[in-house]
């Protein structure tokens, strides 16, 4: 849509008054005024802006896809990580059953000589199963086997159960007096607690300090 109007007080050198047309882009929806007869242009800078907005998002896609990429080998290198990490425990685990095993090889051989011969002098046997204990303990110490052995000792139930009371004038009470079960720890960790019977007072020296606390406080 054209709207046609003449300018007031302006023209050209020769005098002559110039037309102006108010001009309406339809598709648009832009206005302006021009010369009547120039050619009527509109648009230029919103095709810029959406060529700007087209190298924008382009640039954003690529970086979405570059950290996609980025994101993915990341996971990768985590997951082989992991992996070896595993790989690696399960190695150190079975070396050191390997040393245990190791360690208890000689005496399994051992046994088996002392029990080929057994038949023949049973003193022989009885001494080489003693023999045979003692290659086995020494074995598991040098491992880090440790015993618990607590008698005369407090109790202490961080490390030691406690499965009889005895009734012991001669200790103190909360004294070990018999060890019914040896404990071990291996490399500073308790394996099984020592099994003890702890010392108690005698009942006949609780009654009698009971009568005694009777009397006193009567008289």
């Amino acid at each position: 849509m054209n709207d046609r109007h003449k300018g007031n007080g302006a023209g050209d050198e020769t005098g002559e008054s110039l037309e102006f047309e108010l001009v309406t882009d339809e598709e648009n929806g832009e206005r302006g005024l021009e010369a009547a007869g120039e050619p009527f242009e509109t648009g230029e800078t919103t095709a810029q802006d959406d060529g700007s907005t087209e190298r924008e998002a382009e640039r954003l896609r690529e970086e979405i896809e570059h950290l996609r990429e980025l994101y993915l080998r990341k996971l990768a290198e985590f997951d082989n990580f992991r992996k070896r990490v595993e790989r690696e425990r399960e190695d150190v685990r079975i070396n050191a059953a390997a040393d245990v095993i190791r360690e208890l090889v000689p005496v399994m051989d051992n046994f088996d000589r002392a029990l080929a011969h057994a038949d023949a002098n049973p003193e022989s046997l009885r001494q080489g199963v003693d023999m045979i204990a003692r290659q086995l303990w020494d074995a598991l110490t040098r491992q880090g086997l440790e015993v618990v052995d607590p008698e005369g000792k407090p109790f202490d139930p961080e490390i030691h159960e406690a499965v009889q009371r005895v009734e012991d004038a001669s200790h103190e009470p909360g004294t070990v007096v018999h060890v019914l079960g040896k404990g071990y720890m291996f490399r500073g960790r308790l394996v099984r607690p020592a099994m003890v019977a702890v010392a108690v007072e005698p009942r006949d020296v609780v009654a009698a300090d009971g009568q005694g606390g009777e009397d006193g406080s009567g008289s």
